[in-house]
């Protein structure tokens, strides 16, 4: 499987703007976790973080890597942890029509989300699959089977601020207790109005249970005594979930995936300009039909709403459920793929990075720029200037993405 490269290199990068200005922000603009991330970005593939010399064997050329930060929340070091996961979904997927669901929370619960991540982040994904699970087994769905969902969480809007939403892959149709594969046919996969209101109540009911057992932080100013009127304007509001038809088959959702699972709050290549202490970027203004624009931050703001979207230590912001979950999914797939008539593919050994290159560009890595022939081989290796020495051995060298 071969992925598309752009050819365009940016002009600016996030780590450019950090090296300019993160050490004379105050202190007290990023939480610890926050500042230790941004840290490691700014560190990235220098040689601070370590690295090794190589040689090529055939003409003596010689080149310096310096270690990647390898952090989800790094724009330079995406690249190969897309290429690597899209190779393993090439495995689970199957081809069928696929629906793009979205599930939003509405604007009053971002504060709450910003002082509770971890828990209420957890609950959106579980209001999710609940609410997708209860109505791929009632009978009115015309379905009454098992369904899969690979979930996505994004937490920006294309102008950085604060937007937590679901982004949900679910094939169209699902597994029949007879072992058979049952289409769903139309526009929309369940009846969105529906969606929407089984999706509130099982958020608020989670909401609820979270907050009697005293697990959840208030907002500032928040008065505990009106806690139920605060939930009863949340069951007031239309929460807005979507439901298309998005993909026409498992080609397509990889080339969506491959967009979408790994990316980050912004790009590099959206950064225009730094100039002056503000930051130049565009953005895709979708109120007004998707027009291309820009607008510009101060440093420290474009910052603060770059760091809000750093996601909590370990926290998995990428989820299978059903028929693509871990437990499952080998015996559920098999079972799909002899009801379709379709042929298993063998399934991806654990590649080293180099392979993965390899695999979905059609580069080795290994193989000398200049001769063209001869293989690059690590001949000094650079420790980094702090923490313990990282071992390097030939399956896990890493290559420059």
């Amino acid at each position: 499987m071969i992925l598309k490269k752009s050819k365009f290199k940016p002009t600016l990068t996030l780590q450019q703007i950090l090296n300019q200005h993160l050490n004379s922000l105050p202190s007290n603009n990023f939480n610890p976790w926050q500042w230790r991330v941004l840290n490691a970005l700014n560190q990235c593939k220098t040689e601070s973080l370590g690295g090794h010399w190589e040689a090529c064997q055939s003409c003596g050329t010689t080149k310096v890597h310096y270690n990647s930060c390898g952090n989800r929340h790094c724009p330079g070091c995406q690249g190969a942890n897309t290429k690597r996961w899209l190779l393993e979904r090439d495995y689970d997927l199957f081809d069928v029509p696929y629906h793009h669901v979205t599930f939003t929370i509405p604007f009053e619960l971002r504060a709450w989300f910003k002082m509770n991540e971890k828990e209420l982040y957890n609950l959106l994904f579980k209001s999710m699959w609940a609410t997708l699970l209860s109505f791929s087994k009632d009978k009115t769905s015309k379905l009454n089977a098992e369904i899969g969902v690979i979930s996505i969480l994004h937490t920006w809007t294309q102008k950085l601020e604060y937007h937590p939403h679901l982004h949900c892959i679910v094939p169209s149709g699902g597994l029949t207790a007879s072992g058979n594969w049952k289409a769903k046919s139309g526009k929309f996969l369940f009846y969105v109005p529906n969606l929407s209101k089984v999706f509130r109540a099982k958020f608020c009911e989670g909401f609820k249970l979270l907050y009697k057992a005293k697990q959840l932080k208030t907002p500032k100013g928040f008065n505990p005594a009106e806690f139920k009127t605060f939930v009863n304007a949340l069951f007031d509001k239309d929460w807005v979930v979507n439901s298309k038809p998005g993909f026409s088959g498992k080609a397509s959702v990889l080339e969506y995936l491959g967009r979408y699972t790994h990316k980050i709050a912004i790009s590099n290549y959206r950064l225009k300009s730094l100039e002056n202490g503000c930051v130049k970027f565009s953005y895709r203004d979708r109120k007004k039909g998707d027009i291309k624009r820009s607008m510009k931050l101060p440093t420290d703001l474009f910052l603060k709403r770059f760091a809000q979207h750093i996601l909590p230590k370990y926290f998995v912001k990428i989820r299978h459920y059903g028929i693509f979950s871990t437990r499952v999914k080998k015996q559920k797939l098999k079972l799909i793929r002899k009801a379709l008539n379709q042929p298993t593919p063998p399934e991806k050994d654990k590649m080293t990075l180099a392979q993965v290159i390899l695999e979905t560009t059609g580069v080795d890595v290994t193989k000398c720029t200049s001769c063209k022939e001869g293989k690059m081989i690590v001949f000094k290796v650079i420790h980094p200037s702090r923490g313990s020495p990282r071992k390097l051995m030939p399956n896990k060298i890493e290559y420059p993405c």
